[in-house]
């Protein structure tokens, strides 16, 4: 029995771990398009995180959307994480901070990470 309740909930815990940024990529514009900082062909899935999978330390985005009640709002929109001059709106495709979950952003390409300052490329 002890085992078996062991089991179930390591179980849990590693499938929460595991599924529980796609989350997170629906509260943001184009969450599940946002490119690696320099090598944008590829998709940098735990857009909040240091670790492109996502897991671990925030990057400076991550703690603002955290600090924000893990909402898209116009503060979060308008604030620029990174320091790149741009707004994390402008840089996941939302300049004008209006996106709401379920709706297509204004713009779903040329997107930059808001997490991570471009101009270190």
């Amino acid at each position: 029995m002890t085992v078996t309740l062991f089991a179930t909930v390591l179980i849990l815990t590693l499938a929460s771990s595991v599924y529980g940024y796609p989350r997170f990529q629906q509260e943001i514009p184009n969450g599940d398009k946002v490119p690696k900082p320099c090598e944008t062909s590829t998709i940098w899935s735990g857009v909040g995180h240091l670790n492109q999978a996502g897991r671990g330390p925030l990057n400076p985005f991550g703690r603002d959307f955290q600090s924000n009640g893990l909402k898209w709002t116009s503060t979060v929109c308008q604030k620029d994480s990174d320091g790149d001059g741009l707004s994390n709106g402008q840089e996941l495709g939302d300049p004008n901070c209006v996106w709401t979950p379920g709706q297509a952003p204004a713009r779903t390409q040329n997107l930059t990470h808001p997490g991570f300052p471009e101009r270190q490329c």
